[in-house]
């Protein structure tokens, strides 16, 4: 069973420390990347005197991707997964989610795909920084285009074998979730179709930042974690769509029955603007919305009886829309940095 309440002070001040301890293990000069990629041909070396023959480094390395662990057998079933960063509640500062889900992994015995034997071992090799890129080249002959997309490619051949060795429920470590980042364009989408997770088992411990371009009632559906799981940040990005793109993106989701209702109403709202600025005035309470239209009829019958040749026909008011829903919990408002693109950033 999964713990997916929010990091503890001492979680935070833990992953505090990881992330600066990741900082300052960083290669910063030619002889410090040098010092990584004769680490990476050790390993090279050490794994065909295995019997685990690759050609080149690059190879090595795309190896240790597709079959090396992706589970640190001294931790439980819940695996976590993270993307991008924070200052949860409680935070002096920013961190990057992946120390969040590290220290709440060893604390909780949650699995982490950076602290499992694949993770480590490509984590230690720094791919993504452009110091041990140009080591690479020039010391391998590798080709610089090919060097320039190995990190991504082998990040997102271990994180899809992460998300599909899951057993039960999972948890993901984020605010608003990219499109295109790992989480939300390879993990999250495997998850979702996998026998043993599904929308219902996947948990948020970080809250769902509040967008002030939404009524509350939509952002307190969106924070549901059964359909946080499946919207995308830019499904309701305020420079790029407007409420009727975004009530399409809501209208596709897999929504639980216990929703439907508050779903519905949120469509029906977002439906019925043609701007997030429209969406700023709350709309009326129920009885003035029945009353306002029961005194249109009334007017629109009076205005017909000065017409010619019309005859008046008792025409009953249309039911009235749902109002607003109160399923979901509007989460505490925290200062959330989303997601922006692939990268170390996960």
């Amino acid at each position: 069973m999964r713990d997916s309440t929010p990091p503890t002070p001492d979680e935070i001040s833990r992953a505090i420390s990881l992330q600066e301890a990741d900082r300052a293990g960083r290669p910063r000069t030619e002889a410090e990347a040098e010092a990584v990629t004769a680490r990476i041909y050790a390993d090279w070396r050490a794994a065909h005197a295995e019997g685990r023959v690759t050609p080149d480094i690059a190879s090595f390395i795309r190896d240790v991707a597709a079959h090396r662990s992706v589970t640190n057998e001294d931790r439980g079933t819940t695996r976590a997964f993270w993307s991008w960063k924070s200052r949860p509640e409680g935070a002096p500062r920013v961190v990057d989610h992946r120390f969040l889900a590290q220290a709440c992994g060893e604390s909780r015995a949650y699995q982490v795909l950076e602290d499992s034997p694949a993770g480590r071992q490509l984590d230690a090799y720094r791919l993504w920084e452009p110091l041990v890129k140009e080591s690479l080249v020039s010391d391998f002959a590798l080709d610089a285009a090919e060097v320039d997309g190995l990190a991504p490619e082998v990040w997102a051949t271990i994180s899809g074998r992460y998300a599909e060795a899951a057993e039960g429920p999972v948890v993901a470590f984020c605010a608003d979730i990219g499109a295109k980042s790992i989480l939300g364009k390879d993990e999250l989408p495997r998850l979702l179709a996998h026998e043993n997770v599904g929308k219902e088992n996947v948990g948020f411990p970080l809250p769902a930042p509040r967008h002030e371009h939404l009524p509350p009632e939509v952002d307190a559906l969106m924070a549901n974690e059964s359909l946080r799981c499946q919207v995308r940040m830019e499904d309701y990005d305020v420079q790029t769509t407007v409420p009727k793109d975004f009530a399409a993106k809501l209208g596709a989701l897999d929504v639980p029955a216990n929703l439907r209702e508050a779903h519905a109403s949120a469509l029906s709202r977002l439906s019925s603007a043609h701007t997030y600025d429209e969406l700023a005035t709350p709309a009326p309470p129920e009885p003035a919305r029945q009353q306002q239209q029961q005194h249109q009829h009334v007017v629109s019958a009076r205005a017909a009886a000065f017409l010619p040749g019309v005859t008046i026909r008792p025409t009953a008011a249309p039911p009235s829309p749902r109002g607003p829903s109160t399923h979901g919990v509007s989460n505490p408002v925290a200062a959330e940095v989303a997601p922006k693109a692939v990268g170390i950033g996960h």
